[in-house]
């Protein structure tokens, strides 16, 4: 059980637990506040459609909360009104039948769970009656390492079950104009998925490269990509580069991490 200042999150049925990468991709990824349906693929234990769900609710009470950006600068529509809407609908969706169970309990039991329908089903076979505006994924990335004896495990962590391909042809798919596919990534994989986008009609806008300490390499890239026939103004579009670290030493978290992730560790 891992306990956040909100919601709690049951693990002991789905494979992939509560990490770094999930808490960072639900806090890091901008939802414009025009908004109304998004999309968590690959939703495991429920833990990112809950932070974008907590992160809603907090913004519906309080219209002038404004989430941290890294980079400096808020990305922004040209001629959005910069107000939240009055509901909003996350489809969580989960190839696993134990991890959408799971999934399901943890929102069921949340304060969030208005917001929020789950869906045992593969990012291929969501055929939704209405398009996204923001999809959001911790994809698997692994491809030719070793496989796990954990088949559940193995399909979490490994791109046999959704390919990069496949993740930017029906995003691309689901997408409304305008809309937005944001991903953490180790950073080989990550610039493989940039390489990539721009086939299915994707654009990169945000790049946050997130190292363990100040001395360590870059270990993800957090990507946020827009769909390249969208009207945005061509100002919009250019690339925010920022980078983010974690924790100065052992348990000591940076300024920068703990304003990104102060409203869900209970600790923080």
């Amino acid at each position: 059980m891992f306990q956040f200042k909100q919601f709690t999150i049951h693990q002991d049925r789905t494979a992939m637990k509560v990490g770094t990468d999930g808490v960072l991709l639900g806090a890091w990824a901008s939802i414009t506040p025009n908004a109304s349906r998004l999309l968590d693929i690959g939703t495991g234990t429920g833990l990112i459609a809950l932070m974008l769900a907590q992160r809603f609710s907090k913004q519906s009470q309080d219209p002038k909360y404004c989430p941290p950006v890294l980079g400096g600068r808020a990305q922004r529509a040209e001629g959005v009104i910069n107000t939240p809407n009055s509901h909003l609908n996350i489809d969580a969706i989960d190839i696993d039948q134990s991890s959408i169970e799971q999934a399901t309990e943890n929102i069921k039991n949340s304060p969030f769970a208005q917001y929020i329908t789950t869906y045992h089903t593969s990012l291929q076979n969501h055929n939704p009656k209405e398009k996204y505006d923001a999809i959001v994924c911790n994809p698997p990335y692994f491809v030719a390492s070793l496989k796990c004896p954990d088949a559940s495990r193995t399909q979490a962590r490994h791109t046999d079950s959704l390919s990069f391909d496949d993740l930017l042809l029906h995003s691309s798919r689901l997408l409304n104009d305008n809309g937005t596919l944001s991903v953490i990534l180790p950073v080989i994989e990550g610039n493989q998925l940039i390489e990539l986008a721009p086939k299915y009609g994707f654009s990169l806008t945000h790049l946050t490269e997130v190292h363990p300490t100040p001395t360590a390499p870059t270990k993800r890239l957090l990507l946020q990509f827009v769909m390249q026939n969208s009207q945005l103004n061509q100002s919009s579009l250019l690339i925010s580069h920022s980078s983010l670290t974690i924790e100065i030493s052992r348990h000591q978290y940076t300024p920068e991490y703990i304003a990104l992730t102060r409203d869900f560790y209970l600790k923080m």
